[in-house]
C-alpha cells in the first residue's frame, strides 16, 4: 500500500478539527483544546487574519541569475496542490498551512513525489498525529498516526514548518497551549456572560418563606419564580411574592463584576500573543487616527507578516530544484499606495529614467504602447566635469 492510501484511506476529520485525539486540559474552569479555541473571537479572528492574508498574496518561482531576479515555470503543485482534488487550490494550501502554524505551532507537508523526484502533490497533515523522533544519524523521522496504525516518513517525504523552537526542540512551541490560561480566562468570561444573560440579568437570591415546605413545596415555588422572572425576556418584571416570602438579592451586577473590563483584557491578550494590532480586529478605541493606523499596519507588515512570510518561503525552497530557483510571496499589493501616491511616485521614477513608460503600465495592468519603451533623462544632469553638449554628442 503506497504511502497516500495509507494516510488518507480514512476520510475522517482531522483530530485537531474535532477535538479527539486531544487530552483535555482545563485553565479557568474550562477546557481549552486547539480546537475549541477558535470559539474564542479574538482567537478565530486573528488566526483568520493571518491565514487569508497570507493566502491571497501572489506567489510564483523565481531564478536570480547575475543579481536579477525573473521568473521561471511554476511546479504544478502551487496551483494544484491535489491532482485529485480540485477543491484544495493553492490558496487553501496556504490558507491551512497558515492556519496550522497559528493554532498548533507547526505545519506539517506531506510531499508525493514522481519516479524522478519532482514534487507531484503536497498535502498540509493533522498535526495532532505526527510525532518527531530521531534517527541513529541524528536525522528526523516523522512517525505519522493512520487509521491503520502508524508509520515513520523521514524529511525526504515531510517538510516541518515551526512557528516558534527553541533549543534542540523540533516541535515548535503551540499558542494555544503554551498559553492556556490567558485564552482560559477568556473562554470563562465569555461563558459566564453568556450563563448570566441566559439565567437572569440582576435577580438571582434566596427566597425565604416563613415555616417548613415540603421538597415538592420548594421545587414548585423555585420552578414558578424561574418562569416568571429569570431569562432576558423577563428582565426588570416586578417580581410578586405572597404568603410572607421575600427574596434577598445575592448576586453581583455585572457592571460590579467589570466583565467588560475583563473581556478586552483577554482581547489585548491574545493581540499581544498573535502579534496583531488592536484595530485589526475592531477593537474599539485602538489606534483610531489615521496616521497611527497607517504605520502600525506597517509595522506589523514588517515584524508580523513578514517573518512567518520568510519561515514559509525558506521551508518551501526544498520542493523547488536548482540552488538559485526559490518561491517568493509579492507583498506589492499590501504595500499599494493611494492613487495619488503611485502617480507620484512613478512621475519621479519616469522622470529620472529608473523606469521606462510601458513598465510604469505593466505595474497598473495596462496593455504596452509603441514607444513606450524608452527611458528618460532629465537634459540638466550629467556626469560632474563634463559638458553636457559633448555627452549628447
Amino acid at each position: 500500500m503506497s504511502i497516500f492510501d495509507r494516510l488518507f484511506e480514512k476520510r475522517n476529520m482531522p483530530g485537531w478539527l474535532n477535538g479527539t485525539d486531544i487530552p483535555s486540559s482545563r485553565s479557568a474552569g474550562v477546557s481549552i483544546t486547539q480546537e475549541n479555541s477558535t470559539q474564542i473571537a479574538a482567537v478565530y479572528a486573528a488566526v483568520k487574519l493571518y491565514a487569508d492574508t497570507i493566502a491571497s498574496l501572489p506567489w510564483g518561482a523565481y531564478i536570480k541569475d547575475k543579481g536579477v531576479r525573473r521568473p521561471v515555470n511554476r511546479p504544478r503543485w502551487m496551483d494544484t496542490p491535489q491532482p485529485l482534488n480540485p477543491n484544495i487550490t493553492g490558496f487553501e494550501l496556504r490558507h491551512r498551512m497558515v492556519s496550522s502554524l497559528m493554532i498548533d505551532g507547526n505545519c506539517y507537508l506531506l510531499v508525493i513525489k514522481a519516479d524522478d523526484g519532482t514534487p507531484v502533490e503536497v498535502r498540509v497533515l493533522d498535526p495532532q498525529k505526527v510525532h518527531i523522533e530521531r534517527a541513529e544519524d541524528g536525522s528526523p523521522l516523522y512517525k505519522i498516526e493512520t487509521g491503520q496504525g502508524s508509520m515513520m516518513l523521514t524529511a525526504e517525504n515531510i517538510v516541518h514548518i515551526p512557528l516558534f523552537a527553541y533549543g534542540e526542540n523540533d516541535k515548535g512551541l503551540s499558542p494555544v497551549e503554551n498559553h492556556r490560561v490567558s485564552l482560559g480566562i477568556a473562554k470563562a468570561t465569555s461563558n459566564f456572560a453568556a450563563r448570566f444573560y441566559e439565567q437572569g440579568t440582576t435577580l438571582g437570591g434566596v427566597i425565604k418563606v416563613p415555616g417548613d415546605l415540603g421538597q415538592e413545596q420548594l421545587d414548585n415555588l423555585k420552578a414558578s419564580f424561574n418562569r416568571r422572572n429569570a431569562g432576558l425576556d423577563n428582565m426588570h418584571r416586578v417580581a410578586v411574592l405572597s404568603g410572607g416570602a421575600d427574596f434577598q438579592q445575592m448576586s453581583l451586577k455585572i457592571s460590579d463584576m467589570d466583565m467588560i473590563s475583563t473581556m478586552a483584557w483577554s482581547t489585548e491578550t491574545i493581540c499581544r500573543i498573535y502579534g496583531v494590532p488592536l484595530h485589526m480586529l475592531q477593537y474599539p478605541g485602538g489606534n483610531t487616527s489615521y496616521a497611527s493606523v497607517e504605520l502600525i499596519g506597517l509595522e506589523w507588515l514588517r515584524l508580523g507578516l513578514g517573518p512567518l512570510i520568510a519561515r514559509i518561503e525558506m521551508a518551501l525552497q526544498r520542493l523547488i530544484p536548482g540552488n538559485t530557483t526559490y518561491i517568493k510571496f509579492s507583498l506589492d499589493g499590501l504595500l499599494r499606495a493611494s492613487t495619488s501616491e503611485r502617480y507620484a511616485s512613478y512621475a519621479v521614477a519616469l522622470n529620472n529614467g529608473f523606469l521606462s513608460v510601458n513598465e510604469i503600465r505593466q505595474l497598473e495592468d495596462r496593455s504596452p504602447i509603441d514607444g513606450g519603451d524608452e527611458y528618460w533623462k532629465p537634459l540638466n544632469i550629467g556626469t560632474i566635469g563634463v559638458d553636457t553638449t559633448e555627452q549628447g554628442a
